[in-house]
């Protein structure tokens, strides 16, 4: 067995035994020499469990080879096994590529995108029930996320007439870089190189995303292009809460559905510092919903999951505030406009005739009325009130104003008023300390239970 410099060859003379011509693992294809498709009629090449013995190359009657002296000696039929599934394996080499060019029609993988190929990477055959619990291992919104951006990956390879399963590790961060030159964020990317991890076979024996080339190029574009986080809020809060106190925000049993909705969605995630998507999740009806004099106890439903399933993340409740509950004078009554409680009560009475969910909210017009309302939904009644109160105030609308905000804006208002640290990390459902350390500094006071949805409505003073 040698090399030419431009290709395998076989040298006849120096063999001992029946030899084989292989695949250079450093070529991903090889369009010269003598290997061709026509020499095999099966992409799996199994070789005998004990050693060839050293019979050399087949003669006729007469002791003439009957092969070419530079050919290669190709297998019997005996050692050669017919697939009886999909060849769409894994070369057992150290590299872990894929045959080239030997693949059939398209690959079994693709015809569902949202089955990522983590089961078919473990190289085992699972029942079905086992199948099901692995491709859960990620939710249904990873799965189709992971598989838009695999779509897209698999675009941008069929227009330079490459197979993404056999891209190289090369042509996926091109990939990857010209996908940031579309100006995303460096998360993003890395949000892609998953999608295609998911997908692709291992590289070198290992995914792509934790190969050491793809960790390098990722810390590369932190360097180059380094995480910029803003160190003043987008919009004031102050403001907002400043306008939600009159039209078009109020009287709540008056006003517009519409603004009822989007009053309600941002005291709420406003007073608790958690995302829209357990927003969306929150039940109205008992045990979830609980009203108490001097405070509101919300719950998801059961079947949510919230981003890190954990005991400590499914069972945190949501505690809401009441703000000046009894006002004394034309001032307390107005800042009583804020009450979160007030305003929940307010919208359950008004939704309740179309009601058809019992999610918290609901969808107040167009054909899904009635029934609960997205994550989206919440996040657009969020910023449009944001927007709404910035155009009342006849001030130019902040740009790239994100219902997610409400979550900084929330810690950092508690964090201003001297909130103890613990109080911040479970409003937030923040299970270590790290997280909130690496944003905000620490100022360690004594507060009760309802300190940061209580802290964020006196802003307002400010």
């Amino acid at each position: 067995m040698g090399d030419s410099g431009v290709g395998p060859v076989c040298d006849c003379g120096k063999s001992q035994g029946p030899s084989l011509l292989f695949q250079r693992r450093s070529r991903p294809r090889i369009k010269w020499g003598r290997v061709s498709v026509k020499l095999v009629r099966s992409p799996v090449l199994c070789l005998p469990s004990v050693p060839a013995s050293g019979t050399g190359p087949q003669q006729d009657p007469e002791g003439q080879s009957v092969r070419h002296p530079g050919d290669p000696v190709l297998a019997e039929a005996t050692m050669v096994s017919l697939p009886s599934e999909s060849t769409d394996s894994i070369d057992p080499s150290p590299g872990g590529s894929r045959s080239p060019d030997l693949r059939g029609g398209s690959s079994p993988r693709h015809q569902e995108t949202q089955t990522h190929s983590v089961v078919d990477q473990a190289g085992a055959a699972f029942s079905e029930a086992v199948t099901n619990v692995l491709l859960n291992a990620r939710r249904l919104s990873t799965r189709q996320s992971y598989a838009l951006k695999w779509d897209k990956f698999s675009v941008w390879c069929s227009r330079r007439g490459l197979d993404p399963f056999e891209s190289t590790l090369s042509e996926i961060l091109d990939f990857l870089w010209e996908v940031k030159q579309e100006g995303l964020a460096n998360s993003s990317v890395k949000v892609y190189l998953a999608a295609i991890s998911a997908f692709h076979p291992p590289v070198d024996r290992k995914s792509v995303f934790s190969h050491y080339s793809a960790k390098l190029f990722l810390r590369g574009l932190n360097n180059l292009f380094p995480p910029v986080r803003a160190l003043v809020p987008q919009w004031s809060l102050p403001l907002v809460l400043t306008r939600l106190m009159s039209k078009p925000f109020e009287p709540l049993a008056s006003c517009p559905l519409r603004f009822l909705s989007m009053k309600v969605a941002f005291l709420v995630a406003a007073t608790s510092a958690r995302r829209v998507g357990e927003l969306a999740a929150l039940s109205c009806e008992p045990p979830y919903l609980k009203f108490h004099p001097e405070k509101v106890v919300l719950r998801t439903k059961v079947e949510f999951l919230p981003k890190v399933v954990s005991r400590f993340h499914l069972s945190q409740e949501l505690v809401l505030p009441v703000f000046f509950p009894t006002p004394a004078s034309e001032a307390e009554a107005a800042l009583h406009s804020l009450d979160v409680r007030r305003a929940i009560l307010f919208y359950l009475d008004r939704v309740k005739p179309f009601r058809i969910d019992s999610n918290l909210f609901i969808c107040f017009a167009g054909p899904k009325k009635g029934n609960r309302a997205s994550a989206q939904t919440i996040s657009r009644w969020v910023v449009q009130a944001i927007l709404t109160c910035y155009s009342a105030a006849n001030l130019p609308c902040p740009l790239q104003v994100h219902a997610h905000s409400t979550r900084s804006q929330a810690s950092s208002a508690a964090l201003f008023r001297g909130v103890p640290l613990q109080d911040i990390c479970r409003a937030a459902t923040w299970a270590s300390a790290d997280t909130f350390v690496k944003h905000y500094a620490l100022d360690i006071l004594d507060r009760k239970e309802t300190a940061v949805g209580t802290a964020v409505l006196h802003s307002i003073f400010e």
